[in-house]
């Protein structure tokens, strides 16, 4: 299933790339939205430099990373979560009890997130992003772009306004860059000004290609793409749809020697892994099916709570007519939500009978 679910991710960011060119780096990845808060607190003032005091410049970067070390720590913490629930964090923070593992990790990742979000910013986007530089292979001749119409350059009046805005620093006026992110500041920053002017919108703003290209939007490549991420998905929901509602994984316990009982049983041990899947808690009852034989285990039932995944050391037991030697067996596990049966797996086990003394 996670197979079948990395390639639907893979064939659909293909296909969104193909078409709609960098609307993930403009818009979805969280490298632009943290860059994007942080612009709460700009680098610069505005304003005539005679007008303020020379200390204001210092003052206000010194805010403006405050606010970005502020927004670290939290987005930092976030992470942490994952592994640590928020409520235990928050009342281990409170009690000054985060540990070396758990306060190192969020220094870490807190001074790498201010590092980037503070001095790097954009200038990721435009250098080291590996998908960024994917671009030039996935992009075509109709890929959506922002850009500059250069039939219309006697309507630009040369304001530097797209140059101002661009996070990446480029003027997009001298054509697609690998460095635009497709934000579309420049188109935004551009548009009220020709208002202004009275002349017709979109000088810059978003084309399918350069201004003026014309073409099919659903054309071989996207087609192409389109039925790849379609049966990547229906391979997913395939996955999904045949999974079993509890997870049974059984092995042979190394460091349990096969052996005979003084009452004659013969006895073996495996290391099982449970997982409840569902929504519910169930009780699982295993059992051990082995021909000629009867059978009991110990522990018979275990209870999982939902999404639960447990570890269990399970001993078989067997008595019968068993020769000496390495033989076949099915172990199974039954889920049951009160009376009812909800679900049922079972996995092949070898059961190892020892010679008799």
């Amino acid at each position: 299933m996670v197979l079948a679910a990395v390639l639907f991710l893979t064939a659909l960011f293909l296909l969104i790339t193909l078409v709609y060119g960098r609307v993930w780096c403009g818009w979805s990845c969280p490298q632009t939205i943290l860059g994007e808060l942080t612009r709460l607190a700009p680098r610069r003032a505005a304003g005539p430099p005679a007008r303020k005091p020379p200390r204001a410049g210092a003052l206000r970067e010194a805010g403006r990373l405050a606010l970005v070390a502020l927004l670290s720590a939290l987005v930092a913490a976030s992470l942490l979560w994952y592994f640590v629930s928020p409520y235990e964090f928050l009342r281990r923070l409170a009690a000054g009890t985060l540990g070396p593992v758990l306060s190192g990790a969020w220094l870490v990742l807190g001074a790498i997130l201010l590092a980037d979000l503070g001095f790097v910013g954009a200038t990721f986007c435009a250098t080291v992003c590996p998908y960024a530089k994917l671009q030039g292979v996935l992009f075509d001749r109709l890929t959506l772009v922002v850009a500059y119409d250069a039939r219309r350059a006697a309507d630009c009046v040369d304001c530097g306004a797209c140059v101002r805005v661009c996070p990446t620093g480029i003027d997009i006026r001298h054509g697609l860059q690998m460095e635009c992110i497709a934000c579309g500041a420049c188109a935004d920053a551009c548009a009220p000004i020709m208002r202004r002017l009275r002349r017709p919108g979109d000088l810059v703003g978003w084309f399918f290609g350069e201004p003026g290209a014309t073409g099919r939007l659903f054309r071989p490549g996207a087609l192409a793409l389109g039925a790849a991420t379609a049966a990547a998905l229906g391979l997913l929901v395939a996955a999904v749809a045949g999974r079993e509602l509890v997870a049974l994984t059984a092995l042979g316990d190394a460091a349990f020697t096969p052996r005979r009982a003084p009452d004659g049983h013969v006895l073996n041990a495996y290391a099982l892994e449970l997982a409840n899947r569902g929504r519910e808690p169930v009780s699982v009852t295993l059992a051990l099916a082995l021909g000629g034989a009867e059978t009991s285990l110990r522990p018979e039932r275990v209870q999982l709570a939902p999404g639960e995944r447990r570890s269990v050391r399970v001993v078989a037991s067997a008595r019968g007519p068993l020769a000496p030697g390495r033989r076949g067996a099915e172990l199974s596990a039954e889920a049951r939500d009160g009376e009812r049966r909800v679900a049922r797996t079972a996995q092949a086990v070898p059961f190892v009978v020892p010679e008799d003394r």
